[in-house]
């Protein structure tokens, strides 16, 4: 193991101590990847913990999830959704949270869907994990990856993260992102790009850090898959925007005008 992941796996191990401390209970936002797995294992150290994934049953998240919180004895309840619920949810973050930028209105949704059903006051979720570490695919091929996480993390953390919060807030809980710690973004700051990504994969550091920490190999080196896509949530959205005939930015603008109507299956109609 390298010093590098031997000093990350300390931060993480303090940070997420800190970040629970006193409390009972939390709820993780688990996919059975890398980032939820950490942050579950040193969770359920320090209180009860409950593994929430949402999904359908033939989901991809669900069922690798489900297999993974069996390997590490924690409980696991299954957020199931329709299509009309993702729907549903689509008017709230437009509407009720605000949100009209397209790009994130996918992965606010599954947010949206997960939090109005997570049982427990407080939130752990592994946001951050992937811009600090290099987690996504546009970092191997942008000419400057640690300029751009650099950058990413700087948007998620002014920008992004706080209507994260708020959304939290809005269904009366406290979410909770350790990845996004002063401390942990400190030390992923000072990893060189050649350290998070190479010919192994990506968030090369994070998996050894994770090894140290005791998370199952097989769930350590589970390939990315962002919570929308995992869960099947943008498959719904598209499906939905197919039979609306429109598309993303169009659909928003048509939510937005029609801000003072009822429900969300008539769109494109006049109120």
């Amino acid at each position: 193991m390298t010093e590098t992941a031997e000093c990350l796996a300390a931060e993480i191990r303090r940070v997420v101590g800190e970040e629970l401390e006193g409390l009972d209970r939390v709820g993780i936002m688990f996919s059975g990847g890398l980032d939820s797995s950490v942050l579950a294992i040193l969770a359920r150290k320090h209180c009860d913990v409950m593994l929430y994934t949402l999904g359908n049953e033939k989901s991809h998240d669900s069922v690798w999830s489900a297999e993974c919180a069996h390997m590490i004895d924690l409980p696991l309840t299954l957020i199931r959704y329709s299509e009309k619920d993702v729907r549903d949810s689509l008017g709230n973050v437009i509407l009720k949270h605000g949100m009209t930028r397209a790009r994130w209105v996918s992965t606010f949704v599954a947010f949206d869907l997960a939090l109005r059903n997570i049982r427990e006051g407080n939130v752990i979720c592994g946001q951050g994990a992937d811009e600090a570490f290099g987690g996504y695919r546009k970092y191997t091929e942008s000419p400057d990856p640690r300029a751009q996480m650099d950058s990413d993390i700087s948007a998620l953390v002014e920008e992004e993260m706080p209507e994260y919060r708020k959304m939290a807030g809005h269904y009366g809980k406290s979410l909770i992102a350790p990845f996004l710690e002063p401390g942990i973004l400190g030390l992923a700051a000072a990893v060189p790009a050649n350290q998070s990504l190479g010919p192994e994969g990506n968030k090369l550091v994070l998996r050894e850090a994770a090894e140290i920490i005791g998370v199952p190999g097989m769930m350590a080196t589970r390939p990315k898959k962002a919570m929308q896509y995992g869960s099947g949530v943008s498959a719904a959205i598209k499906r939905i925007l197919k039979d609306s005939g429109t598309d993303l930015d169009s659909f928003i603008n048509s939510l937005v005008q029609m801000g003072a109507c009822q429900g969300f299956s008539d769109i494109g109609t006049n109120c």
